[in-house]
């Protein structure tokens, strides 16, 4: 697959370049990252493994990895790649890295929500699995998210043995498409995930919610979504919310502010006796 870059409500996916080696280095160095992939690499083994991953990038039939850019500053917050691309299986496997500031954000689930559009949308596949270690529940989660389901004893090709296997059929992914409309999974989930950072959007009016997507310059057609005078268009943006996030981050009321307490009113001194003369 050719890489151009993706672009989401909030980041920005584009081939891996040499001005990446610092954001490499830190996710396949950091122990935090590692921890359910593997070691954690030293300066000197990083340094031949970007190379080579460099190289690799404009060789047919090796990994892809895109750097993953949050938009609003361009700091890189992590890696995904597909890889694997099978013809006689028609699959391919995606995977995803993010730097442990960048975790809980819902980063991950917008930039695979990108790359699965696109891959289905280029490559001759039916198919995008991905594998990963049991104990990693944060990747358990958002391959929910996603809307993966287990693979049931279907062994992709390249799969490590004993790893948990999730998959995503084309025919799954286009009907989750259809129910958002126009709008892109990963458009919405970078929206929905934004205002889920707002205490108070939890119960917006349809007023508020286009005042913040317009802060946050959501893109044209998911922001017309709201504008629609039809409440079922706004009630189906609201519903993939409340699937998506509620459960797993929950969203509290804005506490409201201790009244604050006016000192008491000091009783005026008396004054001393008059003294007998």
């Amino acid at each position: 697959m050719s890489s151009p870059a993706i672009t989401t409500a909030r980041l920005r996916l584009r081939a891996l370049e040499p001005r990446d080696r610092a954001l490499f280095h830190e996710l396949y160095g950091d122990a935090q990252t590692m921890r359910h992939i593997g070691r954690p690499a030293s300066r000197a083994e990083n340094a031949a493994s970007f190379r080579a991953t460099l190289k690799a990038l404009h060789q047919p039939r090796r990994p892809q990895f895109l750097a993953i850019v949050r938009r609003r500053d361009g700091v890189g917050i992590g890696l995904c790649s597909i890889r694997r691309v099978s013809t006689h299986q028609r699959s391919a496997e995606v995977g995803i890295m993010l730097a442990t500031a960048a975790c809980s954000r819902g980063y991950a689930a917008e930039a695979l929500a990108a790359l699965i559009d696109g891959a289905l949308r280029v490559l001759p596949i039916d198919m995008i699995w991905a594998q990963y270690r049991e104990a990693n529940a944060a990747v358990a989660r958002l391959f929910d998210v996603l809307g993966f389901s287990v693979a049931d004893g279907w062994h992709p090709d390249g799969a490590k043995r004993g790893r948990c296997i999730r998959i995503m059929r084309r025919s799954t992914w286009r009907k989750q498409s259809d129910q958002l409309g126009d709008h892109s999974m990963s458009k919405i989930i970078g929206f929905l995930e934004n205002a889920g950072r707002d205490a108070a959007m939890r119960h917006a009016t349809r007023e508020q919610l286009l005042q913040m997507m317009g802060r946050d310059e959501i893109a044209p057609e998911v922001r017309s979504a709201t504008a629609q005078t039809e409440r079922s268009v706004l009630d189906s943006l609201l519903g993939v919310r409340e699937t998506m996030y509620c459960e797993n981050q929950r969203i509290s009321p804005p506490k409201k502010a201790p009244a604050k307490q006016t000192p008491s009113k000091k009783a005026p001194a008396k004054k001393p006796p008059a003294k007998k003369r």
